[in-house]
């Protein structure tokens, strides 16, 4: 009964209306009133305009209606953009952006149809699955590999090994930039962050193996000593709660209990006031993706876009990249911020406004759905509850930096491509046995 209602269309509904409504009074009493500085503003007479605001309220919603349940992982990747990235993607554009109120309104509108391709990819047809075959033992393959990666970043760091508290990471942080700059501990370290450690904790979990979860953790401690990423010393601790509350739900339900979760952190934010969680909650978490994409649109509506020429391979072939050695987090970070800041941002600021102005926007919708639905193909028969877990880095890359970062350093490719070997689709541990809300797809 309580499922049903969850899951209810009128339900969800309500769910997202709340969560918009709290991020619409969270932008005015939190964001605006603690961080205008930072670019959190808010356009004279925008909060007077009931009409605009009406149909703000409507493009924020209406990707809930084509939320129909975790057929595929799509969805749940889909999610968590709707509630940390678009949304807050749409407010910010309403309150901050110089442009006028009919541009505002399409730009919106290409948001909006780039969320619902999100979350229609859960229904577009997989086909075949693709399967690599291998009688290999790819986690144990994975574990050996999560064990060099771990010796080989404590030797590299060896002399600057430190375990700092959360206060010192910056001074961590600028006594340990100059080591492990090389292309291969770059992205060596990037890939046992974002591969290594969420396959081996996951996979502790699952098949309740503790070398693999102690391995994982021990390599994310290393990695803090090492470089001071709070994000990756958290990822064994996250992954473990997010296994630990999914473990016997239904994922029918996430959009509703996901939004329920996120809005009752809103609501005790906005009440207790300014603390560090909050901060971090609402400018760092919530807020952030909204105003990098608001401040790539108005920088890339006076600077010449890319056309893709921010990506290395792309630009080692056109070379066309008119920044010459600055990324573009560095361009719009110097631009908005100072001379120090990289203001890397989300796969619709880099990928879509960047690189083709605001039709980049559908653009890199388009490319990110193709993908989704690559992810499920090659996950259709695991347990959903297990690609979660070890997608929970990948998501965190995936709503702070390009799409293709995302899926190199980010380690996507390297994720599809180890859910494609025959030998971990039929472990019995992560197969979709152990998940009855799995679809049941022929293997070819």
């Amino acid at each position: 009964m309580i499922s049903s209602i969850y899951n209810s269309f009128f339900f969800k509904i309500f769910i997202a209306f709340i969560f918009t409504y709290l991020f619409y009074s969270g932008y005015i009493e939190f964001l605006n009133f603690y961080y205008e500085y930072m670019g959190f503003t808010i356009i004279s007479n925008r909060l007077d305009d009931t009409t605009f605001k009406f149909l703000m309220f409507a493009i924020c919603i209406i990707p809930s209606f084509f939320y129909k349940g975790v057929k595929y992982i799509s969805s749940f990747i889909s999610i968590f953009i709707y509630y940390i990235l678009y949304i807050p993607v749409i407010i910010t554009f309403y309150f901050s952006s110089k442009e006028s109120l009919s541009n505002i309104i399409y730009i919106q509108f290409s948001f909006l149809v780039g969320m619902c391709l999100f979350f229609l990819a859960d229904r577009f047809p997989i086909g075949k699955i693709l399967v690599l075959p291998s009688n290999i033992n790819i986690m144990k393959i994975i574990l050996i590999f999560t064990w060099i990666g771990t010796l080989y970043i404590a030797f590299v760091y060896r002399d600057s090994l430190n375990f700092v508290s959360y206060e010192d990471v910056y001074i961590q942080r600028s006594a340990t930039e100059a080591l492990g700059r090389d292309v291969f501990t770059s992205y060596f370290g990037a890939w046992l962050a974002n591969v290594l450690i969420p396959f081996s904790v996951t996979y502790g979990l699952f098949s309740n193996k503790k070398i693999y979860f102690i391995s994982g953790t021990v390599a994310s401690v290393i990695i803090y000593m090492s470089t001071a990423d709070k994000a990756i010393f958290l990822f064994p601790l996250i992954i473990f709660v997010i296994f630990k509350f999914l473990k016997n739900k239904n994922l029918k339900n996430s959009l509703s209990s996901i939004g329920i979760g996120l809005n009752i952190i809103m609501s005790i934010t906005l009440i207790s006031g300014f603390t560090v969680f909050s901060a971090l909650f609402w400018m760092r978490t919530l807020g952030n993706g909204g105003l990098l994409t608001t401040l790539y649109h108005e920088f890339f509506s006076t600077h010449p876009n890319t056309f893709f020429s921010h990506i290395n391979v792309v630009n080692a072939i056109t070379q066309s990249y008119p920044y010459e050695n600055k990324s573009l987090g560095q361009v719009v970070g110097n631009t908005y911020f100072s001379d120090l800041t990289n203001a890397n941002a989300n796969f619709w600021a880099t990928d879509g406004i960047a690189s083709l102005g605001e039709n980049g926007i559908i653009f890199s919708s388009i490319i990110l759905f193709l993908i989704l639905i690559l992810f499920n193909r090659i996950t259709a028969h695991y347990n959903k509850i297990f690609v979660i877990c070890v997608l929970i880095p990948f998501l965190s890359t995936l709503l702070n930096q390009s799409l293709f970062s995302s899926l190199l350093t980010g380690g996507g490719f390297w994720i599809i491509f180890i859910l494609s070997f025959k030998n971990m689709l039929t472990n019995s541990f992560i197969n979709e046995n152990n998940n009855n809300t799995g679809s049941k797809t022929s293997i070819y």
